[in-house]
């Protein structure tokens, strides 16, 4: 796994492994993109999100760094979004067609999807600003190498006790910040307090991936309910913004009966969602900040301790025990 980084190894090391491989795979998806740009841009946008997660982790290692690029990376995801966000809503779609095939005829849906079709199309068709978009996102990501390349973290010495504090510093700050959001979308349950929360989610998802060497068989778990999280409620917001759409303009989607039946459906799917969101967040950040913060720490050192034993033993048993002849 390529987004790891090694409790045994020096912290600034992983650090620079980690995010030249995300600069290198978005580099070569933006330069040839063949004739998939909507793939292209996808991936792309990818990297971006785990390389501000990412620098997040490391932040109270180098402050500097993260205002360096945190911000970059951003806006060159945001200038990428336009094909991916259409996209998006057309999966949405699909997704909501096959959880109730049973419950709809697919030729209602088909004026939607089609309009949806032509939307990401039409945006998919500005090639200049794509193109632009791109080009920008490529200078970006070319720029950041020497700043990554630059970074150095204690003399580049090995103190796991050390990198470990700091990576469990940055984690808990995402930790906390997932925890706030998840008690504003309990109690509000509203569309962009859920979002939010989800983004917190995702970010988490990816700070326990990174950290993840550090205890795999206990971190797997924790793992996969940050993704539910995330993809639940990545799934409830994509559905927000369709239903956005539709009722800005109904007319272009399609007759009022079946964007109706569309509409009550899309109701009942966002419930089981965010239900399912909500009770899993709720499980998933259970701990207090602290106790996170104290636990990521240690399973960091014991982990690289653990290494260390591991690469001092001897390739085989010692002879005193054995038996002579």
């Amino acid at each position: 796994m390529a987004y790891v980084i090694r409790p045994e190894r020096p912290l600034d090391d992983e650090f620079r492994k980690v995010a030249l491989k995300q600069i290198d795979k978005a580099l070569e998806s933006l330069r040839s993109p063949g004739d998939d740009h909507h793939e292209a841009v996808h991936d792309a946008r990818k990297r971006f999100k785990k390389l501000r997660g990412l620098i997040r982790l490391i932040r109270p290692a180098d402050e500097a760094i993260y205002k360096a690029l945190n911000d970059r990376f951003r806006d060159a995801a945001r200038g990428l979004s336009g094909v991916r966000d259409k996209a998006a809503l057309i999966e949405a779609l699909d997704a909501l067609a096959e959880r109730f095939a049973d419950e709809i005829d697919p030729k209602a849906l088909e004026p939607v999807r089609k309009a949806l079709v032509a939307e990401r199309d039409a945006v998919a068709g500005e090639v200049e600003q794509i193109d632009s978009a791109m080009k920008s996102a490529i200078e970006i990501l070319e720029t950041s190498r020497h700043k990554v390349q630059a970074f150095h973290f204690d003399g580049g010495r090995h103190d796991a006790g050390k990198a470990g504090r700091l990576a469990a510093k940055g984690l808990a700050k995402t930790y906390g910040r997932a925890r706030a959001a998840l008690k504003e979308a309990k109690k509000t349950r509203e569309a962009d307090d859920l979002h939010e929360l989800r983004k917190r989610a995702k970010y988490h998802w990816m700070h326990l991936r990174l950290i993840s060497p550090g205890w795999p068989e206990g971190f797997s778990p924790a793992i996969d309910l940050a993704k539910q999280v995330a993809d639940d409620l990545g799934s409830d917001h994509d559905y927000a913004v369709l239903r956005a759409e539709i009722e800005q303009s109904p007319s272009d989607y399609g007759e009022r009966n079946d964007l109706d039946i569309l509409v009550a459906l899309m109701d009942r799917y966002q419930v089981e969602l965010r239900m399912r969101g909500l009770a899993a967040a709720s499980r998933l950040l259970v701990d207090k900040e602290k106790a996170i913060e104290r636990r990521v720490a240690t399973l960091y050192r014991l982990a690289s301790e653990e290494r260390e034993r591991d690469d001092a033993q001897p390739p085989e048993a010692p002879a005193a025990g054995r038996l002579s002849a």
